[in-house]
């Protein structure tokens, strides 16, 4: 009779158990205590993650650096270039192509798009 009991109160752990793994589960950016299978882990939150910049990465993601600008110029052909001009609009790489001097202007967003492209 006993053994019965010990069973059941076991099964009812179980089932309870599961229940509280299934609901902490889906909540799991939040702080507290996670239960899983057969792992009981305490999770805490470091901060506020709200917004679309939440990250370190995410601060500098959106600008064009000169390194970022100088690169794309080699890659486009531009040789002997070197940063002209960096202000809140872009970047202004300046260089050579195919003999001729060229001012390539680069817009401030992580893509770094070309706006213009000047031979003189």
């Amino acid at each position: 009779m006993l053994k019965n009991i010990i069973k059941a109160a076991a099964l009812a752990g179980t089932i309870a158990l599961g229940g509280v793994a299934a609901t902490t589960g889906t909540a799991s950016a939040q702080s507290g205590i996670y239960i899983g299978s057969g792992a009981i882990a305490v999770h805490f939150n470091g901060g506020h993650r709200f917004g679309r910049h939440h990250g370190h990465r995410n601060r500098y993601y959106n600008r064009c650096s000169p390194r970022k600008a100088l690169r794309k110029a080699r890659r486009n052909g531009i040789r002997h270039a070197r940063i002209a001009r960096v202000n809140h609009r872009g970047v202004v790489v300046k260089g050579r192509k195919w003999g001729d001097r060229v001012r390539v202007s680069f817009a401030n967003n992580h893509r770094c798009s070309v706006r213009y492209v000047r031979a003189r």
